[in-house]
């Protein structure tokens, strides 16, 4: 898939993704097939490198909201005082002014639209991963469906709630729970082979990628990306998208465009469970764990962390999630752990995606800012994305997504063609 870039020679293409995570990877899929000449450029060693890893592996678009609303504000004091706690707030310059924004953006009536719109792209994404299922491009596509099951009886009522016995026959590996519901309409698809996929067909279509290659500065000619300076040499671009998460931020402000991203920070654990231990993904609602059983492990995935990205995970609290999952599922005690990893999820202080083209720049475009649906929004954001960059189609009705609606003018530092 990938080779080392020859530094003694420039080389040119319309398009530089950077940014080799599922969203990366489903635009230069996209962009490819369409026929152009397309480089993704990733600084981590190879596939999984990212934040595209620490992710539960579920396509829910029910579950799709976004992370400002009024329930984060309910909710988040009985989340941090739990054991563990769903989510965490570390002390960090310049977090306090981003919450207080995530916070005034968590209003009943733009939760609400936001929430129906993001809903709608995640449907709309749900069924592109269905057709790359169908076109065998999604290898690791299976509908499972879902339980969100309560280990102590819900506060207020709930529509549809099952029993503990009802529940059992649903998912024989479940602990005696409180209760719980069954949707229906769910998809597990492993993160890693969707990348890999996307991946090997922009290949097929004359695609390059590099990993192991950090963009060190995007080079402008007038008011046009015009090169791209790698650790490998300098590339000659027509196009370039940023979609690298949390990273994205940086490359952005060379070329005065604020992006105020901040990480969410995930955490995973996958072990080897026996045959039979779950048949489908468990959420424990009153957690925010997430358990899914994969096709070669089970996954334990949730947790939420902001301030300090540059700290290095605590991976034991990949080991504490394990214990909540362990409570509904019992066949998790004891199991051999494979792997424990954390992502810092790319965040918005409004909550939803950065998606499309820049005022600022001619030619540049951003794809990053999902948060935590990054894997169930990447083949719809790669539509949008090549809609405007190749078909030049402009809709207004996608501006809330518009990557200028944090603009302000400011000083560009990046270095200039002469």
């Amino acid at each position: 898939m990938t080779t080392q870039l020859d530094g003694t020679r420039q080389r040119s293409f319309d398009f530089a993704v950077i940014g080799a995570g599922v969203v990366g990877a489903s635009i230069a899929r996209e962009l490819a097939r369409r026929g152009a000449s397309v480089v993704v450029l990733d600084r981590a060693s190879g596939v999984g490198g990212g934040c595209s890893y620490a992710n539960a592996g579920i396509l829910a678009p029910d579950h799709v909201s976004p992370l400002a609303t009024p329930a984060l504000l309910r909710e988040a004091p009985i989340q941090m005082m739990r054991r563990p706690p769903a989510v965490r707030v570390r002390p960090t310059r310049g977090l306090a002014p981003w919450l207080g924004k995530l916070a005034a953006s968590a209003t009943p009536n733009r939760a609400r639209v936001a929430q129906a719109r993001l809903r709608q792209l995640a449907n709309e994404s749900t069924h592109l991963h269905r057709e790359l299922g169908a076109q065998g491009l999604n290898p690791s596509l299976r509908k499972t469906g879902a339980l969100d099951v309560y280990l102590r009886p819900p506060r207020g009522p709930v529509a549809g709630l099952l029993s503990p016995t009802e529940l059992h026959e649903l998912e024989p590996g479940l602990a005696p729970v409180a209760g719980g519901l069954h949707r229906t309409e769910e998809w597990v698809v492993e993160s890693r082979s969707y990348v890999r996929a996307m991946l090997d067909d922009a290949v097929a279509h004359r695609a390059e990628v590099f990993f192991g290659t950090t963009v060190q500065q995007q080079v402008l000619s007038g008011e046009r990306v015009a090169a791209v300076d790698t650790t490998a040499g300098r590339i000659r671009v027509g196009h370039v998208v940023l979609a690298s998460g949390v990273e994205a931020g940086i490359l952005a402000d060379q070329v005065g465009l604020r992006l105020p991203l901040r990480g969410g920070r995930g955490y995973v654990v996958d072990v080897a469970a026996p045959d039979g231990t779950l048949g489908k993904p468990v959420r424990l609602k009153e957690h925010r764990v997430v358990v899914t059983p994969l096709e070669d492990r089970i996954r334990v995935a949730g947790s939420i962390e902001f301030g300090d990205e540059a700290r290095t995970a605590d991976l034991r609290r990949a080991d504490a999630l394990l214990e909540v999952a362990a409570r509904a599922v019992p066949g998790l005690r004891g199991a051999p752990v494979l792997d424990r990893w954390a992502g810092e999820r790319p965040c918005t202080p409004d909550g939803v995606p950065v998606i499309g083209a820049t005022h600022t720049v001619q030619n540049l475009s951003v794809a990053t800012g999902h948060g935590m649906w990054g894997l169930i929004l990447a083949p719809v954001t790669a539509r949008l994305i090549a809609g405007q960059a190749i078909d030049h189609r402009v809709d207004p009705d996608l501006d809330w997504l518009s990557p200028d609606r944090f603009a302000r003018r400011r000083t560009v530092l990046s270095r200039r063609i002469a």
